[in-house]
């Protein structure tokens, strides 16, 4: 996670700090939390899980950590990758 996220997420839970679906005194993340989330930031779960996958490759650049990380293919891995890095992939690494 960037920086400018982390300063993002804990703004946006105030002085608590970051809160995750596993905290033991919290509540588990069900449909309805993802139904309330979606209406307050406007995207559904697949553009937040593309948004995750865009973020750590900006933050890595590193196809091995999102196989690892999100369970997604090399070639999806190397596509978020080199969304993030155009000028990194003059050469198709597909196709090497």
């Amino acid at each position: 996670m960037g920086p400018g996220r982390r300063r993002a997420c804990s703004h946006d839970l105030g002085e608590a700090g970051p809160i995750t679906a596993l905290h033991v005194d919290r509540p588990a993340v069900g449909p309805s939390n993802f139904k309330a989330l979606r209406d307050r930031i406007g995207i559904n779960p697949t553009q937040l899980r593309q948004d995750r996958f865009l973020d750590e490759a900006r933050e890595t650049a590193d196809p091995i950590r999102l196989m690892r990380l999100f369970g997604i293919t090399s070639h999806t891995a190397i596509h978020y990758v080199r969304t993030a890095y155009p000028e990194r992939f003059t050469i198709d690494p597909t196709q090497a």
